[in-house]
């Protein structure tokens, strides 16, 4: 299950890295998530086993609170942060649940 989360964290990173011009926030904050999601997935997918393997969903977790402290903040960026913490708790609930069922 944790090898099959990160392939799909992969796909969802290159989509990113592939839409970056079109999102509606800036082209490098795109690049940059759309990078993380790569590396994080081919963390995982090299140490299935490893550290990101089993605590990787709680930068998904940081993520989806730093977001939403944007979204308390800046008006501007509100609704494109908030879409993006719900994405990232859906990220660390599949990533958890696939470290669970892997244990």
């Amino acid at each position: 299950m944790t090898r099959g989360v990160a392939a799909a964290r992969a796909v969802w990173g290159g989509g990113i890295l592939l839409a970056s011009r079109s999102l509606p926030v800036p082209r490098e904050v795109a690049l940059a998530l759309g990078l993380r999601h790569l590396a994080q997935a081919a963390a995982v997918l090299r140490r299935p086993d490893g550290l990101m393997a089993r605590w990787g969903w709680t930068i998904d977790v940081a993520h989806g609170v730093s977001m939403l402290g944007l979204a308390a903040v800046s008006p501007r960026w509100r609704a494109a942060a908030l879409a993006n913490a719900v994405v990232a708790a859906a990220w660390a609930r599949a990533a958890r649940s696939g470290q669970r069922r892997q244990s």
